[in-house]
């Protein structure tokens, strides 16, 4: 591994994790912007950027041996979409993204394969929302098959409210560190935890931090109306931007309160970069 580039992405956000080691009144607060919400119930956030991660729609629970996890730590409560309502829930989602945005406002809507075709639909048919481009971000799957690890590929829709739109040229992530900042193939690995309760799907913290420094300055707000884990509101506070974000199952404040720990008080990022290649030995 490279120790300088190691030590560089430690240092930027050595002085968040330093100042909030162990302060219970931050974690406190910071658990108080993540609210028990359906995401038809928020109005005018104003939201500089929003990014979420909608539902499968593919009878997904998170809690199939062949994710190579303790069930028993996956809290329960997920809601999941079906297929026939699939579209008709995309469509309230994209609502909820037009009147909560900034007229200079962009967001991010992740989707896996099965229903990437309904959400591309419905954003072109959707009056207010434009859709300025598409990334790719390929990551590692079961990583429990040591010899041959699978992999897969999420979609990343970007769409903005009207023709502003904040855009950085380059991220402190290995994405921009090590070439051109390509944004169309983002390759993060997933950094799977251990013994700790988890949400049945959880972005990595690398990928969310390419994607807010790219997408949004310091102090913007951040806003996930799906937010599971609470994962963007982690990687939006070390990385200096506001957030409120709400989910409807009520246990998903549980893992972010334990993510928020992790990485305030147990230095996660350099606990993250040993989970990442534990399963190769």
């Amino acid at each position: 591994m490279n120790k300088s580039l190691f030590s560089e992405n430690i240092a930027l956000l050595k002085h968040r994790t330093t100042k909030t080691r162990n302060n219970k009144e931050i974690i406190k607060n910071l658990l108080d912007k993540y609210l028990v919400k359906d995401m038809n119930d928020w109005y005018k956030v104003n939201a500089d950027l929003i990014i979420t991660d909608p539902p499968f729609g593919i009878k997904f629970s998170g809690k199939s041996t062949n994710y190579h996890r303790n069930v028993n730590n996956v809290v329960n409560g997920y809601v999941e979409w079906s297929v026939s309502e699939y579209g008709e829930k995309i469509q309230q989602l994209l609502e909820c993204i037009k009147r909560n945005l900034k007229k200079s406002g962009q967001a991010l809507i992740f989707s896996g394969w099965n229903n990437s075709n309904i959400i591309h639909n419905k954003i072109i048919r959707f009056q207010g929302l434009t859709l300025r481009g598409k990334m790719y971000w390929t990551y590692n799957f079961a990583p429990v098959c040591r010899k041959k690890p699978s992999h897969n590929v999420y979609e990343i829709y970007w769409i903005t409210k009207g023709n502003r739109w904040i855009y950085n040229n380059r991220c402190s992530t290995i994405h921009c560190q090590r070439g051109e900042p390509n944004l169309s193939t983002l390759n993060f690995k997933r950094d799977y935890k251990v013994n700790m309760p988890k949400y049945p799907t959880r972005l990595p913290f690398k990928l969310l931090q390419c994607l807010i420094e790219h997408f949004s300055n310091k102090n913007s707000l951040i806003f996930d109306p799906l937010c599971g884990s609470g994962m963007v509101g982690v990687a939006s506070y070390m990385l200096e931007r506001n957030f409120i974000m709400g989910d409807l199952n009520k246990n998903g404040k549980i893992v972010f309160k334990h993510l928020l720990d992790y990485y305030l008080n147990k230095k996660g990022l350099i606990q993250d970069q040993k989970l990442l290649t534990w399963w190769k030995k």
